[in-house]
């Protein structure tokens, strides 16, 4: 008994030894690097940052810090001084600890998509909606939203057996007669990335944080479409009303048969 307590004494001893070389190799290497001039400032974020934020609010809340790091490990064009991000927004979403390459800051340089990132195949769209239609405001780049549009007095002519010429060819109206018109709702696009939201002055209504600002006027938010969708988006906000429905992160929007008054009353 005694021999293996010796044993796990020596074990332990030789752990903290080993510990404690790693530690005094990695402190003489950062020494050796900052006598060398081979670490150089970088500025990282404390927090994920979501593309199209106000980075004068992030600086103002000190979300933001300098950090050494070996030049090699320098990423081309980094942010290294946080008065590059002074009046400037984020062209794409920013994860905490990573370097920021001037690339990603609108206005400093260029990114796939342009400096509001725009999906390849996509256009910008950008619409303004009353607060309610937009969820209050409560929106911010790259959230996914649903667009549901509805339409007044559809001709009986425009309403056929099987689908509803007016929205998108890959949804179906079961049931609706072919001589009936009237008002019909669809989900003219599933899910849509949402690129900006430009919101208005706000009040103050209730002194909870969640509750405290009532929006006032209507919202700006920028949309990626495809073509064919922009094209019907248009048209909706035209000749119809739209809203728009907040999806949970990393869920899926989901297509639906359009509902008239017959469906929802029965």
């Amino acid at each position: 008994m005694k021999g293996r307590g010796l044993v796990v004494v020596l074990a332990l001893i030789l752990a903290t030894l080993a510990t404690a070389g790693v530690f005094l190799y990695a402190q003489g290497v950062k020494e050796e690097a900052k006598t060398t001039g081979t670490l150089v400032p970088v500025v990282v974020s404390k927090m994920d940052i979501p593309a199209n934020s106000d980075l004068n609010a992030l600086i103002e809340q000190e979300k933001f810090k300098l950090l050494e790091v070996p030049r090699s490990a320098l990423v081309a064009g980094a942010v290294t001084s946080i008065e590059q991000l002074q009046n400037k927004r984020n062209s794409v979403a920013i994860l905490a600890g990573e370097q920021i390459p001037l690339a990603r800051i609108q206005g400093e340089g260029t990114v796939p998509g342009g400096f509001l990132g725009i999906p390849e195949g996509y256009e910008a769209l950008t619409v303004a909606l009353d607060a309610p239609r937009a969820i209050a405001g409560a929106l911010t780049g790259g959230d996914n939203v649903a667009i549901y549009a509805t339409f007044r007095d559809v001709p009986a002519a425009q309403v056929k057996a099987n689908s509803v010429t007016v929205t998108s060819t890959s949804v179906t109206a079961t049931g609706l007669k072919a001589s009936a018109g009237g008002d019909i709702t669809v989900v003219l696009v599933p899910e849509v990335q949402v690129l900006r939201v430009l919101r208005p002055v706000t009040v103050e209504t209730a002194p909870l944080a969640n509750e405290a600002q009532q929006v006032i006027g209507q919202i700006t938010v920028t949309l990626a479409l495809l073509p064919e969708d922009a094209q019907r988006f248009v048209f909706s906000i035209e000749e119809g009303t739209v809203w728009l429905g907040l999806l949970a992160p990393d869920d899926k929007g989901t297509d639906r048969k359009p509902i008239s008054y017959a469906q929802v009353i029965r």
